[in-house]
């Protein structure tokens, strides 16, 4: 008897857990990488897996765009992504986008990163060898983004992206049980 009651106690605390960790999965929202959304690129832009230093700390690069005094680069670098086919709703909320400049790059002055929202410069960061930036922005009403790093005669080296996330609209906010 006492061994039914401990079994039976032990699936209906395995139930609970099962129900709790099912809540989590459902309430957790999957996010998207930007550069997987459909993108075309100019200049010194493409996917990258390296381990980077940025600020003394390690990251890991997914995407890099480059600057320099090279003459064919004279139009900079860019990558357009498009997020949100047109007449389509919004799939996405918010853009997370985290860069850098390694602490070992080879580099000249600094860069200048310059985001777009359908067109429309939103966002601007001058960065430096080993300087990093964290940019949030509401993109729930764009269908493209674009990452631009004009050309400048004076400046050159990559920038690494290491976070480009979309993270989605929550398809079932506030549902009650």
């Amino acid at each position: 008897m006492k061994l039914i009651r401990k079994v039976a106690a032990f699936g209906a605390i395995c139930l609970v857990f099962a129900g709790s960790a099912w809540q989590v999965a459902e309430g957790q929202q999957r996010t998207t990488s930007l550069f997987s959304t459909g993108c075309v690129e100019r200049g010194f832009a493409s996917s990258d897996n390296t381990n980077i230093s940025i600020g003394r700390e390690l990251f890991t690069s997914i995407y890099k765009m480059g600057a320099g005094s090279n003459p064919f680069n004279e139009g900079g670098s860019a990558v357009t992504c498009r997020i949100r086919p047109g007449g389509s709703p919004p799939r996405f909320k918010t853009l997370r986008l985290a860069f850098g400049m390694a602490d070992d790059e080879r580099s000249k002055g600094v860069l200048e990163v310059n985001i777009y929202l359908d067109g429309v410069q939103v966002e601007s960061r001058s960065i430096g060898q080993g300087d990093k930036a964290l940019v949030l922005l509401d993109v729930s009403r764009a269908s493209s983004i674009a990452i631009e790093i004009p050309w400048d005669k004076n400046s050159f080296g990559y920038i690494r992206f290491f976070q480009a996330l979309l993270e989605p609209i929550s398809s079932s906010p506030g549902r009650r049980r």
